[in-house]
């Protein structure tokens, strides 16, 4: 079947560019809480045409979990009107053969007090397989507030699935949970290892590690939970396989804020890659004062652009961690053009670049090579 065929995602930097999709009301599961609907909204339902939805649900729905909430519990269901069935032909890395594929306009339900209370719309590709840890909505407990959300795992590819948490108030209205980074980008969804494992770190934050085959490292980032949001707590690069958190220290932290630099450069994201960039002043052998973001995101585009930096994608990083006479994190990179082939300057097949440790983290000193 060619649904389990679609879903792979491109290269690393774009997992997370999966857009919240909306649906209209349907039925009475689609309806909004009270407070919500708009003058002229259609009347609550009757409480027999509510006992029989819920009872749809009970007896329809493809996960059911209980949040214990201080006044009320909250029952969720994962339920979808047209649901599907399909057998796997044929095995995959997010199935096996023989496996019962489950497909449809998929949505979370809250009921509480014996009553639907709110509806929140899936993406329309959102499927699950059963054995995998895409089978349906699972309940996560965060360690740092005791909270129980709502996990949705999705297949990524061979390395990796994602998750999105979706959380519902006392009152049992459903929201989704966004992963809010420190340079003011927000995401709906993270990737995690290809067995959906989501480490807990000493301080408390939730840790998601995937591993990108043609890059070698894992790609690690840490969140905790406020009650609302997903916050960012660090960020981080690392070889380590079998136990990527532990990778999560000065040298690791330094080399991924290089590369999302480097990276965010050759993608044309001059606002982001902004963030990671200090400048360096060589009179002082220190870090520059910042400059605003939009003046240095102008100044890295020209750079780009019309001054013959060379803002390509990284292919290695290597570095040991020390500090030099500075006070600055040396590392040297190799870089590789669009055609995949590396890029060489005058015989150098890699270049030097340097972190800061600033209030903010490691910050970079050192712009791109330029052509001769």
């Amino acid at each position: 079947m060619a649904t389990h065929m679609a879903k792979c995602f491109p290269a690393w930097l774009s997992f997370f560019l999966l857009a919240l999709a909306a649906s209209a009301p349907d039925s009475a599961f689609a309806q909004q809480p009270a407070a919500q609907k708009p003058a002229g909204a259609p009347p609550e339902p009757s409480p027999a045409a509510a006992s029989q939805d819920i009872a749809v649900l009970q007896n329809q729905s493809r996960s059911h979990l209980r949040l214990d909430r201080p006044s009320n519990p909250v029952e969720v269901y994962l339920y979808a009107p047209d649901e599907k069935v399909d057998v796997l032909p044929s095995a995959f890395c997010g199935g096996d053969e023989g496996a019962k594929q489950f497909s449809g306009a998929y949505r979370l339900v809250s009921v509480a007090g014996n009553a639907v209370v709110s509806s929140l719309a899936l993406d329309p590709d959102t499927n699950f397989v059963e054995k995998k840890p895409h089978d349906g909505a699972r309940l996560y407990s965060d360690s740092k507030t005791g909270q129980q959300l709502v996990a949705i795992f999705q297949y990524g590819t061979c390395t990796s699935e994602t998750v999105q948490f979706f959380s519902a108030d006392p009152t049992g209205l459903l929201y989704s949970i966004p992963f809010l980074d420190k340079d003011g980008r927000s995401w709906k969804q993270k990737l995690t290892g290809p067995t959906g494992q989501i480490p807990r770190l000493p301080d408390g934050s939730s840790a998601f590690c995937a591993n990108a085959p043609d890059t070698g490292y894992n790609f690690c980032e840490a969140y905790a939970f406020d009650g609302a949001n997903f916050e960012e707590t660090a960020k981080w690069l690392t070889s380590e396989q079998a136990y990527p958190e532990k990778g999560l220290d000065a040298r690791g932290q330094a080399m991924r804020s290089l590369y999302d630099f480097l990276a965010e450069l050759s993608e044309k994201k001059f606002p982001a890659a902004a963030y990671h960039y200090v400048g360096y002043s060589p009179s002082t052998g220190t870090a520059q004062a910042a400059a605003r973001s939009v003046e240095k995101a102008k100044m890295l585009e020209a750079y780009c652009a019309t001054e013959g930096g060379q803002c390509l994608m990284p292919s290695k990083i290597e570095g040991d961690g020390h500090l030099d006479a500075q006070g600055a994190m040396p590392f040297t990179v190799s870089l590789q053009t669009s055609d995949f082939e590396p890029l060489k300057i005058n015989g150098r097949s890699s270049f030097d670049f340097r972190m800061w440790k600033t209030a903010e983290g490691f910050k970079v000193l050192d712009l791109p090579p330029r052509l001769p």
